[in-house]
């Protein structure tokens, strides 16, 4: 089929006027592994629903659709004109790109702003009368469900930022309690994030680790209930099974430390049950919606959310919805680390401007009188949200002797110091090179304790299944693919090949003891999670092979292998999958040649999964620069 696009005469491209050369053109991409078959599908599927004859909305729909599953929640016709090949998979500084006449950048060469602005508005795949599939906003273009979660994200948000709660009168010698004064030279953010979140209905508190997040969200909880003759109805949730475990425990351990500022009635009163954030809502299966919503809102006064930055857009969207009126949100996590598996990166995009501070005179005098120290270098023209936001900058994890710290504070610059930190300290390792052997040595090490643990006598089936998991979660293997050698599929054959060998475990049938599994789906008949391990186990009751979970609340599931159709072997697991989990020795595998994937953003969350040991793998010594050198940055109108 013709399609006359235009008149302006720098459109040559046949691609552009004939509809099957653009559909040739999507086959070809997707054979290359430029685009998913999904992505080119997509164009075809809303043609018969509404017939659309141009080929360039063709082609900016397949590309949205790729964008999407790389996370983007839109493209930005801008980029459309800067760097339209950076809107496919192609493969990183590959010489031999120039030669393939039919790249992005040689099928859009000559089209100006107005042209795509002139085809989408032509389209019927755009918003329009009945809710078309497609959205164009402020030279955004979105898939409708992702425009319409991003715009409620946006007025709730706004909403809640608005107002200005009043203190409690006393508040001032309440938080002088908590936080006692220092000789510290810096403000104390963690005291400034309490009286910050007391007065909104949504703030942020994000921070490296260590940085004592959660300790100051639970002495932020215990000032609230202090403010109210009630007792409030708190929640606290985590976007991941393994994630809410490791905060119901971080809580505890704060609470204990806390026992001599704070009364056991107020302990008391600060919740430790920590669910997941599917839970909360109430997931439908096999739906996109949950039952509490804007017409069921969740019963509580306060939230807390854990690990936010793994929280994608669609998530937050449906979470704001579901929230009373009333309540208060409060958000913690890293704004460094990797953005969501889904699209979006909405905890970065609500931090943007956080390191320095950017608080308006209004906001100065809100929290000035909680500081001892001033805080004029903070005032700035910041957002609504920077005077919701909070950061906290000292680690009481990592000290200046802590390799780990120093190491993820240099990639998080994105200097060119951080391969020379492997030198100077003890607690992070370099292996370079062919370093197979090296890296043999390192995950046998690594897993025998919790092998190990597995064939010692299980006299209390209960404790002793908690402490293989608890072994297991001492080492990790991380890698930053999933294909390859290097990547998660090939290492986690290798893996059980040297487990074998040395005698840990019996890797001949598909199920065996000591195999660690990784849930791929949600499954809401048994209550896992995607992103939930478990360990294969001998039931000391049944003699018969189970696979024990521990649950958000602590306890043990052990369910038949037979029901689980959907996991992975997770001796090897990707960074993304690891982000809500940390582990005493943490080991990052990068593959041999350049990807996309490879990121800062990506070696920083690594380095930070390690509590007490870090060594990365790294067989092409350019290959740390280069992913330093590259910054995740996801479209979005947030």
């Amino acid at each position: 089929m013709q399609f006359d696009l235009f008149t302006a005469p720098g459109i040559t491209n046949s691609a552009l006027t004939d509809l099957s050369q653009m559909q040739a053109l999507l086959q070809r991409w997707t054979e290359r592994r430029w685009l998913r078959a999904l992505d080119a599908q997509l164009p075809q599927t809303l043609h018969q629903l509404a017939a659309e004859p141009n080929p360039l909305v063709w082609l900016l729909t397949a590309l949205l659709c790729h964008q999407y599953g790389r996370g983007h929640s839109c493209i930005l016709l801008q980029d459309l004109l800067n760097d339209p090949d950076g809107l496919l998979s192609l493969p990183p500084q590959n010489q031999f790109l120039q030669r393939f006449s039919d790249r992005p950048s040689a099928i859009l060469q000559g089209l100006t702003l107005q042209d795509y602005r002139t085809a989408l508005a032509q389209s019927s795949w755009l918003q329009g009368e009945g809710g078309a599939p497609l959205v164009l906003a402020d030279e955004r273009l979105y898939l409708h469900r992702l425009y319409q979660a991003e715009q409620q994200v946006k007025q709730q948000i706004n909403r809640r930022v608005s107002t200005v709660l009043p203190l409690p009168v006393n508040i001032a010698e309440q938080l002088e309690a908590l936080f006692p004064p220092t000789e510290k030279t810096d403000p104390d953010w963690q005291k400034l994030a309490c009286a910050m979140a007391l007065q909104r209905r949504f703030a942020i508190i994000t921070g490296g680790p260590g940085t004592g997040k959660t300790t100051t969200v639970v002495k932020l909880l215990a000032l609230l209930q202090q403010s109210t003759a009630a007792s409030l109805t708190i929640k606290l949730a985590a976007p991941t099974g393994k994630a809410a475990v490791r905060l119901t425990e971080s809580i505890s351990g704060a609470r204990v430390k806390l026992s001599e500022q704070l009364s056991p009635e107020q302990l008391e009163r600060i919740p430790t049950d920590v669910t997941t954030l599917h839970r909360l809502l109430g997931a439908v299966p096999n739906r996109r919606s949950f039952k509490h919503n804007s017409d069921n809102p969740l019963q509580l006064d306060v939230l807390v959310v854990d690990e936010a930055s793994m929280v994608d857009l669609e998530m937050m969207a449906a979470l704001l919805a579901a929230l009373p009126e009333r309540a208060q949100l409060v958000l913690l996590g890293d704004k460094d680390q990797l953005s969501s598996v889904e699209a979006g990166s909405v905890l970065g995009d609500l931090c943007r401007g956080a390191d320095l501070g950017g608080y308006s005179s209004d906001t100065l005098a809100l929290l000035t009188p909680f500081s001892a120290l001033p805080l004029g270098k903070w005032q700035g023209d910041g957002t609504v949200l920077n005077q919701a936001t909070v950061m906290l900058r000292h680690s009481h994890r990592f000290d200046a002797s802590s390799g780990i710290g120093q190491l993820a504070a240099a990639v998080n610059r994105g200097g060119t110091s951080a391969p020379a930190l492997f030198a100077r300290f003890d607690d992070i390792t370099l292996l370079e090179g062919n370093s197979s052997q090296a890296l043999k040595a390192t995950v046998v090490a690594g897993y025998r304790q919790y092998l190990q643990l597995m064939q010692q006598p299980a006299t209390d089936r209960e404790h002793w299944a908690t402490a293989v998991l608890g072994g297991y979660s001492r080492f990790q293997l991380l890698c930053a693919l999933r294909s390859g050698d290097w990547g998660v599929e090939g290492l986690n054959q290798q893996i059980s090949q040297w487990l074998s060998s040395a005698g840990l475990i019996d890797a001949r049938q598909h199920w065996y003891a000591g195999r660690p599994v990784m849930m791929q789906r949600n499954n809401y008949s048994l209550g896992l999670m995607n992103g939930d391990i478990g360990i294969t186990l001998f039931d000391p009751q049944s003699g018969q092979l189970r696979v024990v979970f521990q649950l958000a609340d602590g306890s043990l599931k052990w369910v038949l292998p037979s029901r689980l159709t959907e996991v992975e072997t997770a001796f090897a697991i990707t960074v993304h999958k690891s982000q809500g989990s940390e582990f005493t020795h943490c080991c990052l595998v990068l593959p041999a040649d350049n990807s996309p994937l490879l990121s800062r953003e990506l070696l920083y969350t690594g380095i930070t999964r390690a509590k007490q040991q870090f060594t990365l793998l790294c067989t092409n010594p350019a290959l740390l620069q280069q992913s330093i050198a590259r910054r995740v940055a996801r479209s979005s109108g947030l």
